[in-house]
């Protein structure tokens, strides 16, 4: 037991040492300013903190969750998932299907952009088909590419006819990539000047720094009450902690497992948690290298233990699971068998198959305390069956380009089903024709390419989740990821702010009923 928990021990005290360190005296203990016996208001101004900058205003042209956690409060979209996981009505109030390709949607009325152009139908027809326009270049592309035709039928209503039956169009049109921007604006640059129909405007964008949003006085839903949002650049979870703490910010997210228990101990802090719809796995390039070999994968899933690293390492801010969905997801597998931890049976697997070690990997992940840890403790573990794996740790940008090489290796990230049906996540990482997109893996399989375009192309419901389980048994042998735990979502927030509402992750943060009390 002592040789199982080394390696994770080890990775535990590396991420308290990088978390301690910072001031954590609260000084939230400041009584509120009062003049005469009368309590001044306090300013409807807040601070979030955000562990990096967004690249673009422009949702369209990145599929990024920085980005998307600031053009989500700028701009909006058809329909949205609420926090029980229903789609609702957003800029659409009412949808129908028409046949089986082709859905019809009523508009919100009255509506119009923050630079006045009116949201009616055509505008809806330009973002979408903007979106899937190569010439836009947009990494999200792929959740409208079935779209074959829309039509304008009125101001307010709208068709989209799909080129086959596609069961998830609904889910997929809450996803914030296909937020509907204006026509006018778009004519210009909204990677810099934006322009939706959400609830608060951009007032400044320091790059690297900060973004400075002001309420939208002509919301179609009523002005916010909160008149400023700032989300500041603060890379450093401890430093988001400390600042919490102090006072300077009022919320962050993602919070870090060793520190859970102390905010929810603070008398003037909340912190909150919840199973969402985020994924943390290990990607194998099945292209080329040692990797390509059915065994080597196999061995190196079973020097992991997954199992451990949930119990010791997240303490309690994750769940564990093989599939690559968790349970909240539609299709998610929950009962689906995985690897056991066995690393006398990895070594053995590897000689096997005639492999010499030290094998040495490469392992690239992007920073984060989270990947930093859980990449330090694969190391160790694999370090045990004879594999000498370098870790890489880049800036996400730098991460995406070398998981974009033929010849990379493993690599750890993060996945978040953002729609909640199992398509998008399946689709995107496990069909062939991904190749050069989100399949890094270049997995390659006749049957389950057949099987995901059956799921996606039913409205059954008990058919589709027949398909989706066929599939991820069938990842489960050919091991092109190794799902790893469901990070669960986290945030915590200075309790002066009321009314906010987080339904999965930082990119759905709802503020429009929100306000400092």
């Amino acid at each position: 037991m002592k040789k199982r928990l080394l390696p994770l021990l080890l990775a535990l005290s590396l991420a308290v040492l990088s978390a301690c360190g910072a001031n954590n005296q609260n000084q939230n203990q400041t009584p509120s300013p009062q003049t005469g016996g009368q309590t001044t208001p306090p300013a409807q101004s807040i601070t979030i903190a955000i562990s990096g900058d967004p690249t673009t205003l422009d949702p369209h042209k990145s599929f990024n969750g920085y980005v998307f956690t600031v053009t989500n409060q700028l701009y909006e979209t058809l329909l949205f998932r609420a926090a029980d996981g229903s789609l609702q009505p957003r800029l659409a109030t009412e949808w129908t299907p028409v046949d089986e390709t082709t859905w019809e949607f009523k508009l919100r009325e009255g509506v119009k952009f923050s630079d006045g152009t009116p949201f009616n139908a055509e505008a809806v027809k330009f973002s979408l088909e903007r979106l899937a326009n190569p010439e836009t270049k947009g990494p999200g592309a792929f959740i409208v590419n079935m779209i074959e035709e829309i039509t304008p039928v009125d101001e307010t209503t709208v068709r989209i006819r799909t080129s086959t039956p596609f069961a998830p169009l609904l889910a997929h049109l809450s996803h914030p990539v296909t937020a509907i921007v204006s026509p006018k604006a778009a004519e210009g640059d909204l990677s810099k000047n934006p322009a939706g129909t959400g609830p608060f405007l951009l007032a400044d964008w320091k790059a690297g720094d900060s973004v400075t949003l002001k309420a939208n006085p002509d919301y179609w839903g009523g002005k916010p009450k909160l008149e400023t949002v700032v989300l500041r650049v603060i890379p450093e979870a401890g430093t988001q902690l400390t600042e919490l703490k102090a006072g300077t910010v009022d919320l962050i997210t993602g919070v870090q497992p060793e520190r859970f228990a102390e905010i929810e101990n603070d008398p003037q802090l909340s912190a909150t948690r919840f199973l969402g719809w985020g994924s943390m796995f290990l990607g194998f390039n099945m292209k080329t290298g040692p990797l390509a070999t059915p065994e080597v994968r196999e061995a190196i899933a079973m020097a992991i233990d997954r199992e451990g690293i949930v119990q010791t390492l997240r303490q309690g801010m994750a769940q564990f699971g093989n599939a690559l969905v968790p349970p909240t997801v539609f299709g998610a597998a929950v009962d689906l068998d995985g690897p056991e931890y066995d690393p006398e049976g990895a070594k053995a697997l590897l000689a096997r198959a005639g492999v010499t070690t030290p094998l040495k990997l490469r392992l690239n992940t992007y920073e984060g305390a989270e990947n930093q840890q859980i990449a330090q403790a694969i190391q160790a573990q694999l370090s045990q069956i004879g594999i000498d794996l370098e870790v890489v740790v880049t800036d996400y940008g730098a991460f995406a380009e070398a998981i974009a090489a033929d010849d990379h290796g493993l690599w750890l990230s993060s996945w978040g089903t953002v729609t909640m049906d199992a398509d998008y996540t399946f689709y995107a990482l496990l069909h062939s024709l991904q190749h050069g997109a989100d399949n890094k893996a270049f997995y390659a399989n006749t049957q389950v390419d057949q099987w995901l375009e059956e799921a996606r192309s039913t409205t059954d419901e008990g058919q589709r989740k027949a398909l989706y389980r066929q599939i991820q048994e069938q990842v489960q042998a050919d091991l092109p990821y190794l799902n790893l735990y469901y990070p669960l979502s986290s945030y915590a927030k200075n309790d002066r702010l009321q009314g906010e509402v987080y339904p999965f992750s930082s990119i759905n943060l709802d503020l429009r009923q929100a306000e400092v009390k």
